[in-house]
């Protein structure tokens, strides 16, 4: 019997305990957390005037403090305010959002009125995203790893205000590759077709000054380094066409004379799709994955006659200057590929 007993007084215990703390978190004028404390327990139906009563003194105050905030940034008209305004924006829709459950009574008494804040929302994080992405690329544009680590600010600032900002994975590639001490580039095969040895080395072939001085081709695996970075260039598919020859024939007539004339194109074409993907350090999450594809093209134009030349217009005799050649196997196209994504690849690490 004694434990029934303690029950309820261990509630009340605790009731109590709570009562306390949301009252000194009042006085300490930490008003959105009294509010998150106590606004889901009105919603389900706890009618304590007192907690009530604080919790609209609480909503009231808050809000009023963050519009007399706004006010004075917009005044300023400086463009580093608008994060702020924002994020004072969220948190005025936050609190109107946490009290709307509650009974229509409690709300006329404590004077609740929905607020209205879209239009003025959608203002203010198009201007922070503007001021975010200027102000991280002004640093990352410097080129040093301390400017670098202070764009991670602004950028996980964008990054709360949107998380779906279109510059946020330039943003953070960049910053990634700013500041690594070495950036190591290597290459994984995902198509079937096995590469050619002598295909990675020229992927991975940088002349000098092509790329930032912090690039590592990493023709063989290493081992990543806390202060390293990753980027994978990854193929996922390899296309190489069948050797082509289209052939177009008419006739040409000329005072009498008549000739055969056929046009002949020889072609084929290899085709890498993949993306190149840049890896954070610090738990190997991918930051950014940049698709490319390039193609190695051959064509050959040659003209070939039967009958006599001198029925041939002059712009068929201009043509028969061109003759076949042999078609470049797969592995030397496979080569020209392989330059051209290396360009690729060091265009990408210097933007």
């Amino acid at each position: 019997m004694k434990y029934l007993r303690l029950i309820p007084a261990l509630l009340l215990g605790a009731m109590l305990t709570a009562c306390n703390t949301t009252k000194k978190l009042y006085e300490a004028q930490e008003y959105d957390q009294v509010i998150q404390r106590v606004a889901p327990d009105i919603c389900d139906g706890d009618m304590n005037a007192s907690r009530i009563n604080m919790v609209a003194a609480s909503y009231h105050k808050a809000n009023q403090a963050d519009h007399e905030r706004i006010q004075a940034l917009k005044a300023s008209g400086q463009p580093d305010v608008w994060p702020e305004i924002y994020q004072r924006y969220c948190s005025m829709k936050g609190r109107n959002e946490a009290l709307k459950c509650f009974p229509t009574k409690v709300k006329n008494g404590m004077n609740y009125v929905k607020l209205d804040l879209d239009e003025d929302m959608t203002v203010a994080r198009n201007h922070a995203e503007a001021f975010l992405v200027a102000k991280a690329n002004q640093l990352l544009n410097t080129g040093t790893s301390a400017d670098a680590l202070e764009a991670d600010s602004y950028i996980e600032q964008l990054w709360h205000t949107n998380k779906d900002n279109s510059s946020l994975p330039e943003l953070q590639k960049k910053s990634l590759l700013r500041q690594a001490e070495r950036v190591l580039v290597t290459i994984d095969n995902d198509d079937e077709r096995p590469l050619l040895r002598d295909f990675v080395d020229v992927v991975l072939h940088f002349d000098a000054g092509e790329v930032p001085a912090n690039v590592v081709p990493a023709t063989r695996r290493m081992r990543l380094r806390s202060d390293d970075a990753e980027v994978r260039v990854v193929i996922s598919d390899v296309q190489v066409t069948p050797d082509r020859l289209d052939e177009v024939t008419f006739k040409e007539n000329n005072g009498g004379k008549t000739v055969e004339v056929t046009d002949h194109a020889q072609y084929k074409t290899v085709t890498l799709t993949g993306a190149i993907k840049y890896y954070d350090p610090y738990d190997y999450r991918s930051l950014a994955s940049v698709p490319f594809e390039v193609k190695s093209t051959f064509k050959n134009d040659y003209t070939t006659i039967k009958g006599d030349r001198d029925a041939c217009s002059a712009e068929t005799l201009s043509r028969l200057n061109t003759k076949p050649i042999p078609v470049p196997t797969d592995e030397s196209m496979l080569i020209d590929a392989a330059k051209r994504l290396n360009d690729l690849i060091a265009s990408e690490l210097k933007k």
